[in-house]
């Protein structure tokens, strides 16, 4: 239950930058939507990129075998799929990262205003 917490606290502080970065496009303020897209990529490679893998992943994988006892089958069953499931994780999240930047540098052609969502062309 503790990495969970930890793992919606880290998704959940750059959902707001975003979310904010929303708004401004939408009520055509650009500067606002340049400013709060950049925090969010910022926020995006702290708590996603660096945090999870070698603070969340890394306590899920190494420190818990400290007070686990992996010598019982339902145990062993919890850590091995629970920490796949963080990887596929981690995957999604270098994934998104790369859709980030390329619109980081869709942003920078465009000469700082913020262009339509990657995710529809």
């Amino acid at each position: 239950f503790r990495i969970g917490s930890i793992i919606l606290a880290l998704h959940d502080a750059s959902d707001v930058f975003l979310e904010a970065a929303k708004v401004f496009k939408y009520s055509e303020r650009e500067h606002g939507a340049s400013a709060c897209f950049g925090l969010f990529a910022i926020s995006w490679l702290v708590l996603r990129l660096i945090i999870f893998p070698f603070w969340v992943i890394k306590s899920s994988s190494y420190d818990v075998m400290e007070c686990l006892s992996l010598s019982e089958s339902y145990s062993k069953f919890l850590y091995y799929f629970l920490n796949t499931m963080l990887f596929m994780l981690l995957v999604f999240h270098v994934y998104w990262w790369v859709l980030i930047c390329s619109m980081i540098m869709r942003q920078w052609q465009n000469r700082g205003k913020v262009g339509e969502d990657i995710r529809s062309g």
